[in-house]
């Protein structure tokens, strides 16, 4: 059994599961889609994110991605130039901002992440229903091709999304954070 269920596999999704995986805790993560080229999602890392990678350990997995790095900020009115600035990475903090593709960048953190024993990534799996336990959420039930599995872990986290809820139906946005003192974390 998992220590703790990460469903989605998105930026936020992928990356706890693996610092949760980096720390050694039996994590599962659960993704509806087969690959990562399902759905249009941003593809331009702001310093803040190349950042973010860097401190959680993934720097060398950023950097051997492919990347385009933009060297200068040209603002147009009218198709005119008005503004055209070089973009120098110092100042940026060393990090400057980067088009890199997400699908490729996802697949390294989750390849990144079965490195590490606890680690688990159900692809092509939709939750279906939170699992209860009395009075506090112990899982989710989840739907795939080899069929419904349960999943049970003393923590599950909601990382599926804007709206979440894979059409509305799983996640209620009274739970946001912590629903009654229950055990979900939504982020």
């Amino acid at each position: 059994m998992s220590q703790v269920i990460v469903v989605g596999a998105g930026p936020a999704g992928a990356s706890l599961a693996f610092l949760l995986a980096e720390r050694g805790i039996e994590v599962t993560l659960v993704e509806r889609q087969r690959d990562f080229a399902r759905e249009f999602r941003g593809e331009v890392l702001m310093p803040s994110g190349v950042e973010a990678l860097a401190q959680m350990g993934l720097g060398e997995v950023y950097r051997a991605l492919p990347r385009w790095q933009p060297t200068s900020l040209a603002v147009y009115l009218n198709r005119k130039p008005v503004v055209d600035l070089p973009l120098d990475a110092a100042l940026f903090g060393g990090h400057p901002p980067a088009a890199v593709s997400q699908p490729a960048l996802l697949e390294a953190i989750v390849a990144e992440a079965a490195r590490r024993p606890g680690f688990r990534f159900l692809r092509g799996a939709t939750a279906r229903e939170l699992l209860r336990e009395g009075d506090r959420f112990a899982g989710v039930r989840v739907q795939s091709d080899a069929g419904s599995e349960e999943l049970r872990a003393p923590l599950v986290v909601g990382s599926d999304g804007r709206l979440t809820g894979y059409g509305g139906g799983l996640w209620r946005k009274d739970w946001l954070l912590r629903h009654e003192g229950h055990d979900l974390l939504k982020i």
